[in-house]
């Protein structure tokens, strides 16, 4: 066993090495609350935007078929100067059934990647 000198105090180092390890310790257990509290807030923002979102699409959806109406019935009186009041309805109907069938085709590109897109940008942004 090595000889240290008498002054050396094991004591001393021994509590001061304890009080260091306690300190870290303490500090670890506040970080890791402060990084679920962070976590939380995130969350929270995150979730924030997103319910927003899906607010304004509705209201936006709601307005939106509104407008759809009354362009509807509108064409029916475009088609209704050249033709009778039933195949005007009806040629209104195929113009809509062209417009699903448009948009079922390509409901990748319009709907499904824009959602995506940013639902990926709002949980996995790495801004501050």
């Amino acid at each position: 066993m090595p000889r240290f000198p008498s002054h050396f105090n094991y004591r001393w180092m021994k509590d001061k090495f304890t009080d260091e390890i306690k300190e870290i310790i303490h500090n670890s257990v506040n970080w890791a609350k402060y990084e679920v509290q962070y976590a939380k807030l995130t969350a929270a923002e995150k979730m924030t935007v997103l319910g927003t979102a899906v607010a304004i699409g509705a209201v936006v959806m709601m307005l939106a078929i509104v407008v759809l109406l009354m362009l509807s019935f509108a064409l029916k009186g475009v088609f209704q100067m050249w033709m009778a009041t039933p195949l005007a309805y009806l040629c209104v109907a195929g113009v809509w059934i062209l417009f699903i069938l448009i948009v079922f085709l390509f409901r990748k590109k319009l709907i499904s990647d824009p959602i995506a897109k940013f639902i990926t940008r709002l949980f996995f942004d790495k801004r501050p």
